[in-house]
């Protein structure tokens, strides 16, 4: 049989895995015969007794395929890493966008150029940055935080000009400021730059193991 480890205490050399068949099973050190010590989201085959998993080898991944253009851009459904953030979208957005403001600057077509590319690149925005939140087991809708802290600026703005303050108003428009500036600086770090799930997580298998 074969399942998944959810779980295992390295203090008492004991864990569970969770069965394909729904069950959930306990297994102690001893039963363990892999070279690394089990972690949660290795797949394993084991020998079902009772409660208890018996025999339980660690299963290699098997290698997934590359998501295809319209699974990478265009779904928001399973994981990304940071290689293919950086080198399949973030690099190519980026140089394209350059390359269309140096040119709006020579003709004004390249202007309208510009908004349409950033018009036509909002939704896979969205899609590749789910996926790389997913490769950090967090849930998707997290993609959403930028954009409220943004909203929040815009209201902190019109708040502050209806109060007739300046001192109002730059203190909402600061605060406001202050938290999309965190939120930008903690996107950065967790899902640009930090490794994703080592092994499968709920959000599918690990992308890095990827052909």
């Amino acid at each position: 049989m074969q399942g998944m480890v959810i779980g295992f205490d390295p203090d008492s050399n004991t864990g569970a895995i969770g069965g394909d068949d729904g069950r959930s099973y306990d297994f102690a050190a001893a039963d363990w015969h892999g070279e690394s010590r089990p972690k949660h989201g290795d797949r394993v085959d084991f020998v079902g007794d009772g409660q208890r998993a018996a025999q339980v080898y660690p299963v290699a991944p098997e290698p997934q395929a590359r998501p295809d253009f319209v699974q990478f851009f265009l779904s928001p459904s399973g994981r990304i890493s940071r290689s293919q953030y950086w080198l399949r979208y973030f690099l190519p957005l980026f140089v394209v966008s350059v390359a269309l403001s140096v040119l709006s600057e020579v003709a004004q077509i390249f202007d309208m150029l510009l908004a349409l590319f950033t018009l036509l690149t909002l939704w896979p925005g969205i899609a590749v940055m789910v996926k790389r939140i997913h490769d950090r087991d967090k849930p998707g809708w997290l993609v959403l935080l930028p954009a409220g802290a943004a909203v929040l600026v815009v209201i902190a703005g019109i708040v502050g000009v209806g109060s007739g303050s300046e001192v109002v108003a730059g203190a909402f428009a600061g605060m406001a400021l202050l938290a999309l500036l965190g939120i930008g600086i903690w996107f950065f770090v967790e899902f640009g730059c930090m490794r994703g799930t080592v092994g499968p997580n709920r959000y599918g298998p690990d992308p890095v193991t990827q052909t």
